[in-house]
């Protein structure tokens, strides 16, 4: 058994219901980029993808290529560098590797990603102790405890996947603002190509006819609920700062921003029906998913308008990035 490592600086991970956003906010600011959690959900695109199962399965937030996210790490200011497992459930090799490649990282004196901690969700390794896993995660949010992981207690559907963040990178603004608004436009239209789940705009249609129908998972509903409530949040947070500092494609951008922040508050009302855990079964209830579906129409019709604005906020966008 190897001896214990861990990362040299203090690591917080920082509270959101997309805990790939969490994580990678909390292992960026330790490593001295200056962000938060709208600045991530923003420049990876993950603020701007919607997933949602047939069934309202809780897997609906994560089933997307995580890959399409790093792009946008680098944006602010830090490469990237992944590990993930070749086969969907992983084998007993992949993992080891994954772990061999997590004790580097932490050697090295930077914390990373990991999925599958506690629960299927990313969290932050900060070391490694024989076979186990030190992380930081949303358990004391709970007030839980924070374990150490064995290797084979990750629950990690897909396979292992570690994310890092090897060395600084210099970051033009604008130009990193202008790439973010076309990634965004890229993962409003991104599909899984599974036949159960629905993305973007079709999510919506594929939520409203579940709630139609009823009978689906209180847990599973609620979680969704709560997690594209945030993404739509962050969504419009973020656009309104890159309207504040691109002003030759303030107004498009703007437009973009006040149109997801109607989505944001449509959203909000869903979230609110719905809270996290749905311990009371509240979707069991018809005049409750009634309420919800009018909300999701309009978040709909707000993001329709939004990915209009971002449009032309695209095509306009000088190529300087000014």
């Amino acid at each position: 058994m190897q001896d214990s490592v861990e990362v040299p600086m203090e690591v917080a991970y920082q509270p959101a219901w997309l805990t790939w956003v969490a994580a990678t906010t909390g292992c960026l600011k330790a490593l001295g980029v200056e962000c938060d959690t709208v600045d991530v959900a923003g420049y990876s695109g993950y603020a701007f993808v919607m997933s949602v199962h047939e069934k309202l399965c809780p897997s609906g937030p994560t089933v997307f290529n995580w890959g399409l996210l790093s792009s946008g790490v680098e944006r602010l200011g830090r490469s990237t560098m992944s590990f993930h497992g070749g086969k969907c459930g992983g084998s007993e090799q992949d993992f080891r590797a994954a772990q061999e490649f997590v004790r580097r990282e932490v050697e090295a004196g930077r914390p990373c990603v990991l999925w599958g901690a506690y629960v299927p969700e990313f969290a932050i390794a900060v070391g490694v102790e024989g076979d186990s896993y030190l992380v930081r995660s949303f358990k004391p949010l709970m007030g839980d405890p924070e374990p150490p992981i064995p290797l084979d207690q990750l629950q990690a559907p897909g396979g292992a996947y570690v994310l890092a963040f090897p060395a600084s990178v210099e970051v033009v603004r604008a130009d990193a603002d202008r790439q973010a608004v076309f990634h965004a436009r890229e993962m409003l239209s991104y599909e899984v190509g599974n036949p159960h789940y629905a993305n973007g705009l079709a999510a919506y249609d594929q939520w409203i006819a579940a709630l139609g129908v009823g009978d689906l998972p209180a847990h599973g509903n609620s979680y969704n609920a709560q997690c594209w409530a945030e993404a739509k949040r962050c969504a419009h947070q973020f656009l309104a700062r890159l309207a504040e500092r691109n002003p030759a494609v303030a107004e498009p951008l703007g437009r973009a921003a006040k149109a997801y922040g109607e989505a944001s508050e449509a959203m909000g009302v869903v979230a609110h029906l719905f809270p996290f855990p749905d311990a009371e079964s509240k979707v069991a209830d018809p005049e409750v998913r009634a309420k919800a579906i009018p909300a999701l129409r309009a978040a709909k019709a707000a993001e329709t308008r939004a990915a209009s604005a971002l449009a032309e906020a695209a095509a306009s966008w000088p190529e300087s990035g000014s």
